[in-house]
């Protein structure tokens, strides 16, 4: 009886192992279920410029909270953190004129097993530069609007 109930159990923790609950019971982190990016830079991005935008992938859930909170802090310190995080991240960087789509964007071989998505983008303007968490989408659209970031999950 007591092997019937521990397989029980077993099958429903292996059933029930994409959970968040039962990752948390598990002491394993949740990893994001992001598996493709857009970038889209209609007319009149970043003020008719290029943007730089990097899409950071986090291996590491201790180091999030080095991660800036702005593009602009995020491409200030971007080689000291890229040093001091080493192998806990992969950098996707682009720079992405008006008019143009970037689909699908290239990701690192091992982002499905990030635990966080980020996107920094580095506009001329300073306003309105939060950095953006693809974390949780699973085809993502990055939008590049005139002076900020949008995320969208694609259809």
């Amino acid at each position: 009886m007591r092997r019937r109930l521990a397989l029980a159990v077993m099958l429903l923790l292996i059933a029930l192992s994409g959970c968040s609950s039962v990752n948390k019971l598990l002491g394993r982190t949740p990893t994001t279920t992001l598996s493709s990016v857009r970038v889209a830079a209609p007319p009149g991005a970043n003020l008719n410029s290029a943007v730089q935008l990097d899409l950071v992938f986090l291996y590491d859930i201790n180091s999030a909270a080095m991660l800036p909170k702005t593009g602009p802090e995020w491409f200030a310190q971007k080689t000291a953190l890229i040093n001091g995080l080493g192998t806990s991240i992969d950098i996707v960087h682009l720079e992405i004129p008006p008019a143009q789509v970037i689909d699908p964007v290239l990701l690192p071989k091992r982002a499905g097993k990030a635990v966080g998505v980020y996107a920094f983008a580095n506009y001329l303007s300073a306003d309105g530069q939060p950095r953006a968490d693809l974390t949780k989408f699973r085809r993502a659209v990055v939008w590049l609007q005139a002076t900020q970031l949008a995320v969208t999950e694609q259809p």
